[in-house]
């Protein structure tokens, strides 16, 4: 007797509006978060809104957004690793000079 292993194994679940359960929370915290920020008393209505609509883009670009293929959150990874791997800190002990340690006497 042969088996048939189905083709759609590996495949991401779909929950709401083809979205994948990370990315629905992506959809949830947005709404959340323009959500708190148009109930927030601290600015005027329409900048509260302009805020709010803006929170609700970015929930909607990392929720639905690909660009060649990748999803937008995987492209933001990429780009944050990328900038810390390229760059590099380190700490540069300068030897006093004659005029910071004059200041320092006086």
């Amino acid at each position: 007797m042969r088996a048939r292993v189905p083709l759609d194994v590996d495949l991401e679940d779909r929950l709401l509006y083809g979205l994948t359960p990370i990315r629905l929370a992506y959809m949830v915290l947005a709404v959340l978060g323009a959500l708190a920020v148009w109930s927030s008393g601290w600015l005027v209505a329409p900048v509260r809104g302009l805020l709010a609509a803006m929170v609700l883009l970015v929930g909607a670009t990392l929720a639905w957004g690909r660009w060649r293929g990748r999803s937008a959150d995987g492209w933001l990874t990429d780009c944050v690793l990328f900038g810390v791997s390229t760059r590099r800190l380190s700490w540069v002990s300068r030897a006093p000079t004659r005029e910071t340690a004059e200041v320092e006497a006086s």
